[in-house]
């Protein structure tokens, strides 16, 4: 699933997107310190939004009454220390309240009470090992950068594991240090990728480590045979 936390403490939006990914490690789990920043990141795949109430400016509930109208069939779950409040939260239609300080097992409580029930179809994702290619619903995938394939096929080939950034600049430019904010990039680029076609979720990231999820995908070929091809070092 993808969430989105609002917040204008950011301890709070940090804490609450930590235990969601211990909940669900391999959704997407926003966090957002101001109504503009959550307006930026709030785009149509985001399926719950957990709302704080007291905020400066717009507050909470007015927040959720502007992104109701847009956003019709999004998951909203107020996360507030002030009770009270949930008598004019009703007016918004929410799927649940959260009660700080927030407890994992009342997160994973509302998750099964959701007004919204999450589905989504995912698209078709294959890999040709030889020579590499990546299909979305039979249609070539293209990345910004070039050498976001490259990045992407050695997730492939190491079939799931997670893989550090000092892991794959050493395999991929022999070690070279300087290429770290590129790597970057080439990740940002190749998350963006998969994005446009509904499939973020098929890379999967953890304190600073980075996978391929392969149950994502339908391989052709033997992944063994793509460090041949792109002469990587091991």
């Amino acid at each position: 699933m993808k969430t989105l936390s609002l917040d204008d403490q950011k301890t709070a939006t940090d804490l609450m997107t930590f235990m969601l990914h211990k909940l669900d490690p391999e959704g997407t789990h926003l966090a957002a310190n101001s109504v503009s920043e959550a307006m930026a990141l709030l785009s149509g795949d985001v399926q719950i939004l957990f709302l704080d109430i007291e905020m400066p400016g717009l507050n909470g509930i007015q927040f959720a009454d502007k992104v109701r109208k847009e956003h019709k069939e999004l998951n909203i779950i107020f996360v507030t220390g002030h009770p009270e409040y949930s008598y004019e939260a009703y007016g918004v239609r929410p799927s649940g309240f959260l009660a700080k300080p927030v407890a994992e097992k009342d997160i994973e409580r509302e998750l099964k009470e959701l007004r919204y029930p999450i589905s989504k179809v995912q698209p078709r994702l294959m890999v040709q090992c030889s020579p590499f290619a990546v299909f979305a619903n039979d249609k070539p995938l293209g990345f910004k950068r070039q050498s976001t394939t490259e990045l992407f096929a050695y997730l492939v080939y190491k079939k799931g594991a997670y893989c550090t950034n000092g892991e794959i600049i050493a395999a991929v430019w022999g070690g070279d240090v300087q290429k770290q904010p590129y790597l970057r990039k080439l990740i940002s680029d190749m998350r963006s990728g998969f994005r446009s076609v509904g499939a973020e979720d098929v890379i999967l990231k953890k304190y600073g480590e980075i996978c391929a999820n392969i149950n994502m995908l339908q391989i052709t070929g033997d992944p063994q045979i793509i460090a041949e091809e792109f002469g990587w070092i091991e």
